[in-house]
């Protein structure tokens, strides 16, 4: 088994209402959630999944948002140093999608090979009107790194392996990782923001394509069942409670 270790990063938590959470629901009772990342060691490789808000934008955040919560060890290169690395140590980093608070420390990655879905990144440069807003472009308008640009489901390395899951964004990707130990995890991105949606098929509130949102979260039900994977959806504040968190490790 090439994978070795899979490490859980916590980056801040935000404030969301629910009518975002959940497609169709029009309250306005907010939640705070996580903010996460995802570091996996592998025989040959450092690979990050996701790099949560932009330090830039916290101040910002944490004026307008009331459950908007930051600390100087949330910053991802805090929590990369607990586990002993560096951002030149890192060998690729898989981006789920490009919304602000997945995509806001992909700058720290220079010497990182950035990866994305191709139809991600091109939708990202010119978004739709209504989605504009959850996409910042300084966060990945770095034409000067290193982009690999995906076409569907790629293994990336022995034990990890992208997986397209659309509708939430039009190039969103989720990441399965087969453990030793643990077993096969899915890091769903914001395919699946809680356990709810996944347990009651209901798509997220924030969604370019609520059918095709819908479809991933029954191809993440099913390639759970069939491989017995663990599911690890990105915003859940019951289920983060639960995660063993870095320095400790998924092994």
């Amino acid at each position: 088994m090439a994978v070795k270790a899979l490490y859980a990063l916590q980056n801040g938590f935000l404030g969301i209402p629910r009518s975002m959470l959940f497609y169709g629901e029009y309250g306005e009772a907010p939640a705070r959630i996580p903010i996460t990342s995802y570091v996996i060691h592998t025989d040959d490789a450092t690979i990050l999944y996701d790099t949560g808000v932009s330090p830039r934008a916290v101040p910002g955040l944490m004026r307008t948002d009331r459950l908007a919560h930051f600390t100087d060890d949330d910053l991802l290169v805090h929590r990369l140093e607990r586990i002993g690395l560096e951002t030149d140590n890192v060998d690729l980093v898989v981006l789920s999608h490009l919304h602000y608070d997945h995509a806001g420390g992909a700058e720290f990655f220079r010497t990182s090979e950035l990866v994305v879905q191709k139809d991600e990144y091109s939708y990202a440069h010119y978004p739709a009107s209504f989605f504009a807003s959850f996409y910042y472009r300084k966060n990945f308008d770095l034409p000067d790194y290193r982009w690999r640009l995906l076409d569907g489901d790629t293994e990336l390395a022995p034990g990890v392996t992208a997986l397209r899951t659309d509708g939430h964004t039009p190039g969103h990707q989720s990441l399965m990782v087969e453990l030793p130990e643990t077993g096969p995890v899915i890091l769903t991105g914001d395919a699946c923001y809680w356990h709810e949606h996944l347990e009651k098929e209901r798509v997220p509130g924030v969604v370019w394509n609520p059918t095709l949102a819908l479809h991933s979260i029954k191809r993440l039900k099913t390639l759970a069942r069939l491989t017995g994977a663990k599911i690890f959806p990105s915003h859940d504040p019951v289920f983060w409670t639960t995660v063993k968190q870095a320095p400790d490790a998924y092994r």
